[in-house]
């Protein structure tokens, strides 16, 4: 049942596979780190992370390389991760596995994750995205969803937005996502 579960998430998302999480995005962070993860591998990661990604590239061996996000007067809080920026710090750095951020943020930000895409890709190197708070952005007309914007694996926290009782979350795996993955 939890299979065929998966298989209609996956469906509804349109994507390559939806794995079903009772340990919340946290558990998904983690997988995804988990899953782009070599020795002495860096991360081109948001500094607005959350704390299972910082404890997940702990564990693993992994390198964050920060990227802070960009302040705007309509966005007093915190901002959003450009893709110039995320262009900057891939062509500084070797090693890079993957590029990591969250997208909306705790505040509702969104960052440009079809420019970060563009040019993670250009780089070889996947895009995950913590989609916590935007679950239900896949719904949207047109979809704002990340993987709909070139994600290569996300993870949705459906109790957040959609109505999945405790820690229930979704982690996607995009159709494009590169092979290894």
């Amino acid at each position: 049942p939890i299979l065929r579960a998966e298989q209609a998430a996956a469906q509804l998302f349109g994507t390559k596979r939806t794995l079903f999480s009772a340990g919340g995005c946290s558990l998904c962070i983690q997988a995804m780190l988990r899953l782009v993860a070599r020795e002495g591998g860096k991360v081109i990661a948001g500094r607005n992370i959350h704390a299972a990604a910082v404890n997940a590239m702990a564990l693993l061996g992994l390198e964050p390389v920060w990227v802070y996000p960009q302040r705007y007067t309509e966005e007093r809080l915190i901002g959003r991760i450009a893709p110039a920026d995320v262009a900057a710090a891939l062509q500084w750095e070797e090693d890079v596995c993957a590029v990591y951020i969250t997208s909306p943020d705790y505040f509702g930000v969104m960052s440009d994750i079809e420019g970060i895409a563009e040019v993670a890709h250009a780089h070889g190197v996947p895009l995950l995205v913590d989609n916590a708070h935007g679950a239900y952005l896949r719904f949207l007309q047109p979809s704002l969803h990340p993987l709909d914007l070139g994600a290569d694996l996300c993870c949705d926290s459906a109790h957040k937005t959609l109505p999945v009782l405790t820690g229930g979350a979704y982690l996607h795996l995009s159709p494009t996502a590169p092979a290894q993955l």
